[in-house]
């Protein structure tokens, strides 16, 4: 597929059909300021069914290789990048069947070799190569209790341990899986008190396996230890439904703030360290922003779900 090259002097964005609209011709601009600085880089994709293009994404993920994995939930698909936002291949469609999906919602491509995708509809994960070539499916054991069995997965993540921790916005729970695919416990539910979640959705696990939650219907996030125990929050009073979450190398942690149609940063001790963005469609605009992921070279990828299109950026400490 051809790659799109555009100079652009205007703060508008002009998105092309499909791949990779860049600003040649200028140095990134700084578009935020604070504890971080983050500066605009480009644009991957547009609205739309074609290939590189979206409709209603919600998930996105970044493979240890620099490849981007979207979940274009409206499209029933999964679309794969390059590093440089060059489409190269999708897999899907609406249905039932291997290869096919009913609104997949999330996606992890960070650990080892695989990509778990969160079919949510169909109430099961698929898991596929780095190719998309299709592997295995997880669905919900009937003979296991209740509190082990999951919906629908909105969030998706795999520790440095190999657990896997599971969103599940049906019933309002977190779910941890093992290394061996077998559930664990589940936590946040009935009986959690403060740390009662209400519509989680996206969910970042640090190295020391913290999980953080976004507790959208709560318009916070929400952590807990490697035991499920509830340890505090984040963002109360500053988030509205956040949708996304992921942390960078220095356990800042990213909020795709939804509802307030920007991007929230905390520090390790919970202090907003940024906080940019506002309903549009230039750059450092959203509408309605369902996730984000910091790659290990410290760029930014915002899902900007409601203009159908991701925004990368690159992180900078003053």
């Amino acid at each position: 597929m051809q790659k799109h090259l555009i100079q652009c002097t205007l703060i508008h964005l002009l998105l092309l059909s499909c791949g990779t609209t860049r600003f040649e011709g200028q140095e990134p601009r700084e578009i935020a300021q604070g504890q971080l600085e983050l500066r605009f880089l480009q644009v991957i994709g547009s609205p739309g069914s074609g290939p590189g293009q979206f409709l209603n994404p919600q998930g996105i993920s970044v493979d240890p290789e620099g490849s981007i994995y979207v979940a274009d939930t409206g499209n029933d698909r999964v679309q794969k990048f390059d590093s440089d936002g060059n489409f190269v291949m999708e897999i899907g469609g609406f249905g039932f069947e291997e290869e096919q999906f009913n609104e997949p919602r999330d996606l992890c491509a960070t650990v080892g070799l695989d990509i778990y995708v969160a079919d949510s509809q169909n109430r099961r994960l698929q898991r596929y190569d780095r190719y998309l070539n299709y592997l295995s499916t997880l669905v919900p054991n009937p003979n296991l209790d209740e509190s082990l069995q999951f919906g629908m997965v909105s969030g998706i993540d795999i520790s440095s341990s190999g657990d896997m921790y599971l969103s599940d916005s049906e019933n309002d729970r977190i779910l941890k899986i093992d290394a061996f695919e077998r559930p664990e416990r589940s936590f946040g539910d009935i009986g959690y008190g403060r740390g009662l979640l209400r519509a989680p959705t996206s969910l970042s696990v640090d190295q020391k396996g913290t999980v953080y939650v976004c507790d959208s219907g709560n318009d916070r996030v929400a952590t807990y230890d490697i035991f499920g125990e509830y340890q505090g929050s984040l963002g109360e009073g500053v988030l509205r439904a956040p949708r996304g979450i992921d942390l960078d190398g220095h356990g800042n942690v990213f909020v795709a703030d939804t509802g307030n149609n920007r991007i929230a940063a905390f520090n390790r001790a919970g202090t907003v360290i940024l906080a940019f963005g506002s309903m549009g469609d230039g750059y450092g605009s959203f509408r309605s922003p369902h996730d984000l992921v910091v790659d290990r070279h410290g760029h930014l990828y915002v899902l900007d779900t409601g203009n159908g299109r991701v925004q990368k950026y690159s992180i900078e400490f003053p």
